[in-house]
Formats: C-alpha cells, structure tokens, sequence
C-alpha cells in the first residue's frame, strides 16, 4: 500500500519600512560689531627761532653811534676843545702882555691862527670785515608730544537658533507568513 506524504511550501513573512528624515535647521543672526576710535591727543610746542645781529662795531666805524654814546663824545670834546681854547686864550694873553718885550706878538698869534692844512683822507670799506658784525642765530625748536588712544570695541553675539524636526520610522507587515501543507499520492481522509 502506498502512504500519502506531505508536501510543504512555506512563504516568509515580509515587512515594509516607511522613513521620514529627521531635518536641521539652522539661522544665526550676525554678529554685532561697534567700534569708535577716539582721536589721538596732539600737542605742538614750538621755541621761535631768534637772529641777533650786532653791528655797533660797524657803525661805530663810520661815525654812526647811537645817541647817549654820541652825546657823551660830543660833551668829551667840547670839554677838550674848551679847555684848549682857554690855554692858547692864556698863552695869547701872556704873550700879549708881554707885547713891550718882543714886538712880533701880534703876528705871531694871527699865524697860528691860520686855517689848518686839510686833512687828508684815504679810501678804505666799511665796515673793514665781516668780523666787524657779529651774527647769532638760534634755530626755531618744535616740541611735538602725541597720545595714542585705544580702539573702544563692542562686540554683541547671537546664538544660533537651531529648529530640529526629527524623523519617524514605521514598520508594519507587508505579507503575512505562511505555511501550506498537501498530500501528495495514497489516500487521504482529511482526518488525522
């Protein structure tokens, strides 16, 4: 007699999956910035420069004194004229006095009073040298003091504001498993 057997045919069970992608989004404001330079501190000094030139000495040369100097020269020889003038006046009166002696007074008098020789006069420069002027220059000096001042900055940060969506994940069953099972050759009953 022939027994039935059984064949089996068998299906795996399959599932799906269904994804969503978490998402990232990201702002950030910028930065706030503010500088402000405050100006430097100058300060300028300057000595000015000063020329002393002395040319008395050359001026002098040429008869050109000042006015006290010249009025003191002046006093001194009207003083030393005036006192010649008084020693010939008493010589003369001697002389004259004296008339009695020798007879030639008179004319000896008038011929010492005869306009004397001229006087003689020479080329030359004046002032005779540059020595004569005396020359001292002091240069101007310029005092220059400066005062940096530091760069005054603000800086105002933002955090980043960061909007997260995250994702899913769904699994479910695609095809159920399944198991099928049938007799193959015999007699099969159906029961046990």
């Amino acid at each position: 007699m022939n027994l039935p057997h059984l064949e089996m045919r068998q299906t795996s069970a399959k599932i799906g999956i269904n994804t969503t992608r978490a998402t990232l989004e990201q702002h950030q404001q910028q930065a706030s910035l503010s500088i402000e330079q405050p100006k430097g501190e100058l300060s300028l000094e300057t000595v000015a420069a000063r020329l002393e030139i002395d040319s008395s000495q050359a001026w002098t040369e040429i008869g050109r004194i000042p006015a006290f100097e010249s009025v003191q020269r002046y006093a001194d020889y009207g003083r030393q004229m005036g006192q010649q003038a008084v020693g010939r006046a008493a010589a003369e009166g001697d002389q004259l006095m004296r008339i009695e002696q020798r007879g030639d007074a008179v004319a000896r008098i008038a011929t010492s009073r005869q306009a004397p020789p001229a006087e003689v006069t020479t080329l030359g420069f004046t002032p005779r040298s540059l020595d004569r002027v005396k020359i001292n220059y002091t240069p101007a000096e310029v005092r220059v003091n400066y005062t940096a001042q530091k760069p005054q900055i603000d800086v105002e940060m933002h955090r980043p504001e960061l909007n997260v969506t995250p994702g899913t994940t769904e699994i479910y069953l695609r095809e159920q498993n399944q198991l099928d099972m049938w007799p193959v050759g015999g007699i099969f009953d159906g029961e046990g």
